[in-house]
């Protein structure tokens, strides 16, 4: 292993070590306010929002990803002369709208907006949206430098039920960069299936398909505060 791997797998323990540490020092979101300049806590941006009813009772709901500015919270490790890692913290709020006007915080998670782990990464926060049907979708995309064997995409559907936001469904898309082979699974986590689909091209270049279905066994849904951060639950043969 070449001595920039070890430097970079030393600096990303070393940043989750500190996230471990200082979580704590996170701020704690409004409970409560009219706008978002009354949620957001000050120097901290927005990095996306989205509107819409979440829980059904006909009222417009909030949920906003931000990121702290570079005075609070910023994480920097310098790997070499050219390359150094910066780390913002990065906060998911999700907020119930009220007859009243007022949105009323309904959950914060200060892990699940993933930040880079490399200074070759592209940004791997891609989305965020409410559904015509209210399910919360929150969208990955990974790709760690131009040199990477393989490229993917995440979408994560969370559905208010049971008290929690529960995930019901996971998309992922793995693209092989020399053959531009891809591969498609799609998990039903409410009717326990995973489909997955193999994209191949043959000799002409043309596309051929694979299927296949699998049935599973799951007790209990994930949510978003059980799963904590995404890509650690180790499920079927991904890591969600």
């Amino acid at each position: 292993m070449s001595f920039r791997n070890v430097a970079l797998l030393i600096a990303v323990f070393l940043v989750q070590v500190f996230h471990a540490q200082s979580g704590h020092i996170l701020p704690e979101l409004a409970a409560k306010g009219r706008t978002l300049h009354e949620i957001i806590p000050t120097d901290w941006k927005i990095l996306l929002k989205a509107s819409g009813d979440l829980n059904g009772d006909g009222v417009e709901d909030l949920v906003v990803a931000i990121e702290g500015s570079k005075r609070k919270g910023l994480t920097k490790i310098q790997l070499s002369e050219r390359d150094t890692l910066e780390f913002k913290p990065r906060i998911l709020g999700i907020y119930f709208g009220k007859h009243n006007g007022k949105f009323k915080k309904k959950l914060q998670s200060n892990t699940f907006i993933v930040n880079h782990d490399s200074p070759t990464m592209d940004e791997p926060f891609k989305g965020l949206q409410i559904l015509p049907n209210g399910d919360l979708q929150i969208d990955f995309y990974i790709w760690r430098s131009r040199e990477c064997t393989t490229w993917s995409s995440h979408e994560y559907i969370f559905r208010f039920q049971n008290r929690a936001f529960e995930l019901v469904e996971y998309k992922e898309s793995v693209t092989q960069r020399i053959s531009a082979n891809e591969i498609y699974y799609n998990i039903d986590f409410q009717n326990k299936t995973l489909k997955i689909i193999t994209e191949t091209r043959n000799e002409d270049d043309e596309p051929e398909y694979e299927e296949t279905l699998k049935k599973f066994e799951l007790d209990h849904l994930k949510t978003i505060q059980s799963l904590g951060k995404p890509f650690e639950w180790k499920f079927q043969q991904l890591r969600i």
